[in-house]
């Protein structure tokens, strides 16, 4: 169960950072918990199962897989949902953008539900949203706004699409996706996010650093 006014952080690691190991994620994840992080985003098994075993918050697991063919790659596959679920967490992100995918996404929101893990529905449109809606989904986020055709990106968060699915939805609607600020947050919860999720500008040392260099 994610709580209203969660601060969610994001703790991974691209390909080539040094971070990338579970161990490395997991006390980063145990740091920001200090800090005051309300749940976490995790990817990768052993990420996940490392992150379980020092931290008692909620975890929104996933997994990337890029597969030939197929724009869809967050947690896409039904086994990956099942791993997703032994590895410890407590709820699957699921991208649920209307891109070319191996699974329906029908199958992977009921694999969830059959194994007991809650739906953090991944979108760009509002049309993806209430589809998640009708699907089961538990929660639905910006995550993929400005990162398919669908939808251009915006310099900061999405704001107009949180405004919108806040506004059609009926289920709890979290921003995810360029925050950066507690200024932002701020925003979000005020406009009624049900939590926001934060990524790089927290866990990301290097592109943190590269920020700060150009000015």
């Amino acid at each position: 169960m994610i709580n209203p006014g969660s601060l969610i952080v994001s703790v991974q690691a691209r390909p080539d950072s040094a971070l990338r190991r579970p161990e490395i994620l997991a006390a980063i994840a145990e740091e920001v918990v200090k800090g005051g992080a309300s749940a976490l985003r995790i990817q990768g098994i052993e990420a996940i199962a490392m992150v379980r075993k020092v931290v008692d918050v909620p975890i929104i697991g996933l997994i990337k897989t890029e597969r030939y063919g197929f724009d869809a790659y967050i947690t896409a596959a039904s086994d990956e949902v099942e791993a997703v679920k032994y590895a410890g967490a407590d709820c699957v992100a699921i991208d649920a953008t209307d891109r070319n995918r191996p699974e329906p996404i029908a199958d992977l929101f009921a694999r969830a539900k059959e194994v007991g893990l809650e739906i953090f529905a991944d979108l760009a449109t509002v049309a993806e949203g209430l589809n998640a809606q009708v699907l089961g989904a538990d929660y639905v986020a910006t995550t993929m706004a400005g990162y398919t055709q669908d939808r251009a990106a915006t310099a900061g968060p999405d704001f107009e699409l949180l405004e919108q699915l806040i506004s059609q939805l009926t289920i709890p609607v979290i921003l995810e996706g360029r925050v950066s600020t507690a200024e932002q947050v701020r925003l979000a919860l005020d406009m009624g996010a049900h939590a926001v999720v934060v990524g790089r500008a927290v866990t990301a040392p290097r592109t943190i650093t590269e920020a700060l260099h150009r000015r």
